[in-house]
């Protein structure tokens, strides 16, 4: 059961941090719908396949959003007698957030267990996860006035996962932040971002004899780094987006480096 959950949970390598981003929402009345493909990987485990996503503002300083959504083409450790695997729908997040102030977010995602979530035996990992989660925060955003074109983008939240499988993650802070810098008459941007994840509590699972067990993770961290950058080919419609990250730490999906492709539509 613990092999299941660690290697189910590798899909958060995919999962772009939860949250659409660390910047203010968008005006109301507008737009946006996001695909792009993913590969991660780490030493001989690897993922790769599709999500897309799309947020809408309804009303002034109100967006929601549909993220992490899609199609995994395989999920899988190579060992001898290992099958092919790890293929199926992802799990659905809704995500609202709402601008509080000029410059702060708050904010409210929910995991929706839709996604594939089967077991072999066979070092695959599959793109559900079986379980509902509710990340929620705040979050902290500004241009840069003495350098036009830049500006940087924070991000503090809880993660509060409900039981499943005779399993319950403990909570989860997450601390994140990005940088990002528009090229004057260039129309590129590349950014670079950090993300730290510490466990404040235990994770418990059923055992046999139906009692509750630790899994003695709390104090647990990990770390996300990523950088990329973005061009808009149709100015103020079409980003082209490109991301690769590095993560490093015992926070359930552990360590694994990953690349992104894709693009963002607005309208």
């Amino acid at each position: 059961m613990f092999k299941k959950i660690a290697l189910a949970a590798a899909l958060a390598a995919s999962a772009a941090f939860a949250t659409w981003d660390y910047y203010p929402v968008l005006e109301a009345g507008k737009g946006s719908a996001a695909a792009g493909l993913y590969y991660d990987w780490d030493h001989d485990w690897s993922q790769a396949g599709l999500k897309v996503g799309a947020r809408y503002s309804l009303i002034q300083n109100l967006e929601l959003s549909l993220q992490s959504w899609g199609y995994q083409l395989w999920g899988e450790t190579d060992c001898n007698g290992c099958a092919n695997g790890g293929d199926g729908l992802r799990d659905l997040i809704i995500g609202a957030r709402y601008g509080i102030a000029p410059m702060i977010t708050a904010f409210v995602d929910v995991n929706l267990p839709i996604g594939k979530d089967e077991w072999d035996g066979n070092g695959t990992s599959t793109p559900g996860s079986d379980e509902i989660y509710i990340y929620g925060g705040a979050q902290f955003s500004m241009p840069i006035n003495e350098v036009p074109g830049m500006k940087f983008g924070t991000e503090a939240g809880i993660l509060w996962g409900f039981e499943h499988d005779n399993w319950e993650r403990g909570l989860d802070i997450h601390l994140g932040g990005e940088l990002a810098y528009t090229v004057p008459d260039v129309g590129v941007t590349p950014f670079v971002g950090l993300q730290i994840k510490y466990r404040l509590t235990e994770s418990e699972s059923e055992g046999g004899d139906g009692k509750m067990y630790g899994a003695n993770d709390d104090g647990h961290k990990q770390i996300n780094i990523w950088l990329g950058g973005d061009y808009f080919v149709i100015p103020n419609q079409l980003d082209l987006i490109a991301k690769l990250f590095i993560r490093s730490g015992k926070v359930d999906d552990g360590d694994a480096s990953g690349i992104y492709v894709g693009a963002e539509f607005f309208f």
